[in-house]
């Protein structure tokens, strides 16, 4: 089996009563998704909220999830970051640890040129020996991948694919249209399906988190041919997604419920806002809801 198929935890990043990462909830997280069926995780990304993190925690994070996922489950380390020299120092670091493949976020905030961008990935694939993916995600980064670019950067041996969150499908199809051999991933969870049926090879999403088994159902029935149940299961991701999405910080949402599975998250760091007691109520009532709808899918 292609170890980058199939879902992909983006990690969420535990904080104890001081602040500073949970290193035994973190691995308690790796231990439960892989109960849960998870195919791998993608850590410190926009999820793991990599940048209000250090590098040195950033790095710290990584040898957590690598230690507590044994090498079982597929790793991919996001070493995003402005600079070009500290996004290689991550890479340099993942690649020490053995992980199985690094993504990198486009340079922001500065509006580099398109010929800045892909220097620094260049630069930054060539750093490392390891499957590359590029995190394509205009929304933040406002930059955005095109087929010209894409095949500027096939000349690099270590382009591995694409994390694609974006709601662009019709590029989403043409990139594997046009290059099959590359692996794409929806980032999308609310969209999961739509990527699927243009071509994705699976996804990485904040929700997988929590919502493993549907999107599992999402892409065992859609591999099936079964799309009214990929359809129902979808239904079932973004009703959750519908509650979590009202509170206004999606993370903290999630971390709310990995709470109510035993593991203490300790909220998002500043400046996200804690969620107020009626959103826990909200979210802990729709969660509720969905386990038991989850249950009756199983069986039907």
């Amino acid at each position: 089996m292609n170890k980058f198929k199939g879902a992909f935890a983006a990690l969420l990043t535990p904080y104890d009563s001081l602040g500073n990462i949970n290193h035994r909830v973190l691995k308690e997280q790796v231990r439960w998704l892989i109960g849960q069926g998870i195919d791998g995780f993608y850590v410190c990304g926009s999820t793991g909220e990599a940048f209000l993190l250090s590098p040195d925690e950033r790095k710290a994070e990584l040898e957590s999830v690598c230690e507590a996922n044994n090498g079982e489950k597929t790793v991919i380390a996001h070493v995003g970051e402005i600079a070009t020299e500290h996004a290689v120092e991550l890479a340099r670091h993942a690649e020490r640890l053995n992980v199985d493949a690094i993504s990198s976020i486009s340079p922001f905030y500065y509006k580099f040129s398109k010929e800045e961008i892909m220097t620094y990935y260049g630069e930054l694939m060539e750093s490392v020996d390891l499957p590359f993916f590029i995190y394509n995600f205009p929304k933040l980064s406002g930059f955005s991948i095109t087929l010209d670019i894409l095949e500027e950067m096939r000349k690099y041996t270590q382009l591995a694919g694409v994390k694609f969150t974006d709601s662009d499908f019709y590029l989403l199809e043409r990139m594997k249209r046009a290059y099959p051999e590359l692996c794409v991933w929806n980032g999308y969870d609310e969209m999961l399906l739509c990527g699927l049926s243009m071509g994705a090879d699976g996804g990485v999403g904040s929700t997988y988190n929590v919502l493993c088994p549907a999107i599992k159902g999402i892409l065992s029935n859609f591999e099936k041919g079964n799309m009214q149940k990929a359809q129902e299961y979808q239904h079932l991701v973004n009703d959750m997604i519908t509650v979590m999405s009202k509170c206004g910080n999606v993370f903290s949402a999630i971390k709310t419920i990995l709470t109510f599975e035993g593991m203490d998250f300790g909220g998002c760091r500043k400046p996200f806002h804690a969620l107020s007691q009626e959103d826990v109520e909200n979210i802990e009532h729709a969660y509720n809801v969905y386990l038991k709808s989850l249950e009756k899918m199983k069986t039907s």
